[in-house]
């Protein structure tokens, strides 16, 4: 067996021309993955959830208690068909909002769907048109109790790192209407 690996090893350097150190090389790769590959999975997995659409969003109010709290992160995704009771997550003068939609109205300019929170007494003063929806909440990870502001950098790290593990596939609806 020695004697093959050491065929082999002359065969390698004598492909080589410029003579470098290729089982050095290889033995440094080998080492690099083993110790990092959960790591570049991970982060290749979490690039895939990210160019599919995927957002995780922190939620620094309690407008959507019960069902989500206060420091919560709640995951979405984009979809292209939202019903009355969905949870969605939107933009409204550069502030992302995570509220359940109450009403939807059609027009012929597209879409308006009237939300509200939970905890709130009354609805959103503005409905939110088609261009502002980021998406339908799918998942809350319920972290408010774990977590304080000044932490959110590494919960957003180690929310990336958990849900890049448990992500497959993300199938957007191919239905045309709203």
């Amino acid at each position: 067996m020695l004697q093959n690996r050491e065929n082999l090893l002359c065969l390698i350097s004598s492909l080589n021309p410029h003579n470098y150190k290729i089982p050095l090389l290889l033995r440094f790769l080998k080492v690099f993955v083993d110790r990092y590959y959960t790591i570049i999975f991970i982060s290749l997995l979490v690039g895939a959830a990210k160019l599919s659409g995927v957002s995780l969003f922190y939620v620094l109010t309690g407008s959507m208690i019960p069902a989500i709290g206060n420091g919560d992160v709640v995951v979405t995704v984009p979809v292209r068909k939202i019903k009355n009771g969905d949870i969605i997550s939107f933009k409204q003068n550069s502030v992302v909002v995570t509220h359940r939609v109450t009403e939807i109205q059609r027009t012929p300019e597209g879409a308006y769907f009237s939300t509200k929170g939970d905890n709130n007494e009354h609805s959103d003063a503005f409905p939110v048109s088609e261009q502002e929806l980021m998406g339908k909440v799918i998942f809350v990870i319920p972290a408010g109790h774990v977590v304080n502001q000044k932490n959110v950098p590494v919960l957003y790290w180690l929310l990336g790192f958990t849900f890049g593990l448990l992500i497959h596939r993300i199938h957007i609806q191919n239905t045309p209407e709203l």
